[in-house]
């Protein structure tokens, strides 16, 4: 309908959104742009999400060249930093305002994209090369922390993460759950699981607990939404940048 307003019903428009993996996409997103048809040079827009503004969620080189081996034209970027998923549980005030962000910021990039105006983040040498060093070191870490994950014996064989394994780590095999070495450190089972099950034998200062309740948090009433303003010291001052752009 909006494109029928706006003049643009023969404009394709094509969006692909990933997870920050140390600065760069996962493994498997990379995998999934390798299955793509051929784009014919089709303008597409990209998005990613990531636990932290630091170095703007690091680079988008090898996502672009990737894209543009299979005849895509990437015209527009963005970042949108969601709560941490490792280390440290932010406040539920700096949630809802990371929340809200975010809102405004997809409404921006919707208008930008629909009106064909051009955003894409500056990739130096020094980004690129970081995000493909940083990167590496996940992927194998990932293999690893996933391989020592175990359960509890208060697991009772729900499937839940064998289901929600983005790459088919985990399997249910006579009653038990297995790993594998194809995990990719999204974490996903481990806050998924109903029980509370699943732990990682090594790096367990990882994990967060408690697990966040997005829902919850923003539609909390006398949960604020100013956690972070351009007079907040310490670790989260970066944050404000980010924040206060549109």
């Amino acid at each position: 309908k909006n494109k029928k307003i706006l003049g643009m019903e023969n404009y394709d428009i094509i969006g692909f959104g990933y997870p920050v993996h140390a600065l760069n996409a996962p493994r498997i997103f990379f995998e999934f742009l390798a299955l793509l048809p051929e784009g014919n040079q089709k303008k597409i827009f990209v998005f990613k999400s990531a636990g932290d503004p630091f170095m703007n969620g690091g680079s988008t080189a090898l996502i672009r060249t990737a894209l543009h081996k299979k005849g895509y034209i990437v015209t527009s970027e963005r970042l949108f930093v969601m709560p941490a998923n490792v280390l440290v549980r932010y406040r539920d005030s700096l949630i809802k305002q990371l929340y809200n962000t975010a809102i405004r910021r997809a409404k921006t990039m919707v208008t930008e994209i629909l009106f064909d105006v051009p955003r894409l983040q500056k990739n130096t040498l020094f980004l690129t090369s970081i995000t493909a060093v940083f990167s590496a070191l996940e992927g194998f870490g990932g293999r690893f922390f996933g391989k020592h994950l175990y359960c509890a014996d208060t697991c009772n064989s729900c499937g839940i993460c064998v289901q929600s394994c983005p790459t088919n780590n985990i399997a249910l095999q006579k009653g038990r759950i297995t790993f594998d070495l194809k995990c990719t450190f999204c974490m996903r089972c481990i806050y998924r699981c109903p029980l509370n099950a699943i732990s990682p034998r090594f790096l367990r200062f990882l994990v967060i607990k408690p697990w966040y309740n997005l829902q919850k948090i923003v539609s909390d009433q006398t949960v604020k939404d100013s956690c972070i303003t351009d007079k907040t010291k310490g670790f989260f001052k970066h944050f404000n940048r980010y924040l206060s752009e549109e």
